[in-house]
């Protein structure tokens, strides 16, 4: 079942403990590498924890030889046992030191790939909801903190309860009384702590939601620069990021004080610890009832008592962040997918071109169709052409063609095959598309033409030649190895008459054309529309046209009003209809 995104309120994380021993078994895959750092944490742990007996007992030697003899073979056997101890804590130490970060590094490795994963899987319709920066907060920031916290946290978790029960037991054996009086602070701070902590998770959950509003913002101000200047929109998106910059620093000043008041406050609570015990060591050694060695080993397990419960408070402050920013990323991959089209035909055998709408309805919200009830037969090889007003759904016919949205009812067929029980990859191989708004990825002029295809130089500079900008490309130091970006900064046009020459090299059997000289001048168009009615012939093709120059010789002209067909013919037929296709002419080309 998915969990929908929750966009606007800022939330704390509901489950903080169901989500971190969710995110343990996610990255499970690494645990062999997590637990061996772990066992080494936990054995040098214990190493430091026996050290100190020996320190007591060098202490109590030396103590009792005061005035007489020290046996100083003793003292010395003990002393190397200390540093013997201490090496091999060390030792375990680095290993440890080794296998957390690199496990920490993968286990981020592991969820930017299920992310990018998640992505290619997600419907249509899922995607449009999420904002864009949102996304790339989940795939930066979040999957940045399992970076840095995932493993360590619970390596830190662990190493600090055997750490703390050791110390106290340690401490008990020498004197439960002044173990009791060294804990009872300690007892104290973690409560305090505890009540922390439940109140600083939603400035975490918050930080982490603002900063995926900020990226929303700063993206779409960078796309939108030049638009947003040019209409003196500048002073609006300032304050709108002002605002959103308020208030991630808020939410980052609260979340950083209550990262660090915790580990300040155990501190303050270690360091009442040593005064307790020093004042309370001291009066037991006046009455005879207590060693020096034994305070001396006291106050050093009161280090490792002390010192592991401030590394467990900043490990647990820690896990704020990283708990708040798991629960985003499984919040991401719980997300509802495209079904398994495992099971589903290729394309149909015998492929002919036959497209037919059947009482297709569709609706991008709930309840408002825009599509209503179309039917519609295009015979092979036909050429039809799709007008209306904005709005009018021309766009979503081709998106339905291509299965980027499934019907609500009714069905599309190809070669009397429901597109739904042919496999989308298979259905969008059967298409060239070029969209209004032309797509070019950072590469060379070769590789945005030839995309995910192999080509011979002949092949690319027919199709740049088809479409008029070989000259231009020639033209270059570089020719078609011009890398896009940089130094070379193509118009609209331009990048429009590339995304027109890839879908001429991709030589498929059907063709959608959103507005696809929408960006060309009226000479650069001419030239493409004879290319075009080269790419078109033969092929069943869908135009998308509001220069209605470029569909008069199209075999079928669709003219669609709120969803629905309300005129079809060919040009001719619409012009002597005298009805909205006629009216939509005459404003046209009024001035002709």
């Amino acid at each position: 079942m998915a969990v929908p995104l929750r966009m606007e309120k800022v939330q704390k994380a509901k489950r903080f403990w169901p989500t971190f021993i969710r995110l343990c078994g996610y990255i499970g895959k690494y645990r062999w590498r997590i637990a061996a750092g772990t066992v080494a944490s936990v054995i040098s742990s214990v190493l430091v924890l026996l050290a100190p007996q020996y320190i007591k007992e060098i202490t109590d030697q030396v103590s009792e030889g005061i005035g007489g003899s020290i046996d100083m073979g003793l003292v010395t056997g003990l002393m190397l046992c200390v540093a013997a101890i201490y090496a091999a804590a060390a030792v375990s130490k680095a290993i440890s030191q080794y296998y957390i970060p690199t496990s920490s590094e993968l286990n981020a490795n592991l969820v930017r790939v299920d992310l990018s994963w998640k992505i290619s899987r997600l419907p249509q319709r899922v995607l449009d909801r999420i904002g864009i920066g949102d996304v790339m907060s989940r795939f930066s920031n979040d999957s940045d903190q399992i970076r840095t916290k995932s493993a360590e946290s619970i390596n830190g978790i662990a190493t600090s309860a055997v750490m703390i029960a050791g110390a106290f037991i340690m401490m008990a054996s020498l004197s439960w009384i002044l173990a009791l009086i060294a804990v009872a602070p300690v007892v104290l701070g973690l409560g305090i702590a505890w009540a922390v902590m439940r109140v600083s998770q939603k400035h975490f959950a918050a930080q982490a939601e603002d900063l995926g509003r900020m990226n929303g913002i700063v993206e779409e101000a960078f796309y939108g620069l030049d638009v947003i200047d040019a209409y003196g929109a500048a002073p609006r998106y300032r304050a709108n990021f002002d605002g959103i910059n308020g208030r991630l620093r808020a939410s980052a000043f609260r979340s950083q004080f209550f990262t660090e008041i915790i580990p300040q406050m155990m501190s303050f609570v270690g360091n009442l610890s040593y005064g307790v015990v020093c004042i309370a060591g001291t009066m037991m050694i006046f009455e005879g009832s207590m060693g020096f060695g034994t305070v001396v080993a006291f106050l050093i397990y009161i280090r490792e008592f002390s010192q592991p419960l401030e590394r467990l408070s900043n490990t647990l402050s820690g896990m704020q962040g990283m708990v708040a920013s798991a629960e985003r990323i499984f919040e991401f991959l719980d997300l509802e997918e495209l079904e398994d089209e495992s099971g589903k035909a290729g394309r149909p055998e015998g492929f002919r071109g036959e497209v037919s709408f059947e009482g297709v309805r569709f609706s991008y919200v709930p309840g408002t169709e825009c599509i209503r009830g179309m039917d519609l037969l295009v015979k092979p090889g036909q050429m039809v052409a799709i007008v209306g007003p904005t709005g009018a759904g021309k766009t979503t016919i081709a998106s339905l063609l291509m299965r980027f949205y499934d019907v609500d009812s009714g069905r599309i067929a190809i070669d009397g095959v429901d597109i739904r029980d042919i496999k989308r990859s298979q259905v969008r191989e059967m298409f060239s598309m070029v969209l209004q708004d032309s797509w070019i990825f950072e590469g060379t002029i070769r590789e945005n033409i030839s995309f995910n295809r192999r080509i011979t130089d002949e092949e690319l500079e027919k199709a740049c030649e088809a479409v008029g900008i070989k000259e231009f490309i020639e033209s270059l130091p570089q020719g078609y190895d011009t890398r896009i970006g940089g130094s070379l900064s193509l118009s609209s046009g331009q990048k429009q008459q590339i995304s027109i020459a890839r879908a001429l090299i991709r030589e498929s059997p059907l063709i959608i054309l959103d507005e696809a000289t929408s960006s060309v001048d009226t000479l650069t168009e001419t030239r493409i529309q004879e290319s075009m009615d080269r790419l078109v012939e033969g092929r069943t093709s869908f135009v998308i046209a509001h220069r209605l120059s470029t569909i008069r010789n199209a075999d079928m002209i669709l003219v669609v009003d709120s969803g629905n067909v309300v005129e079809s013919g060919t040009h001719c037929e619409l012009m002597e209809l005298g009805g909205y296709y006629r009216r939509l002419y005459d404003n046209q080309f009024e001035t002709t």
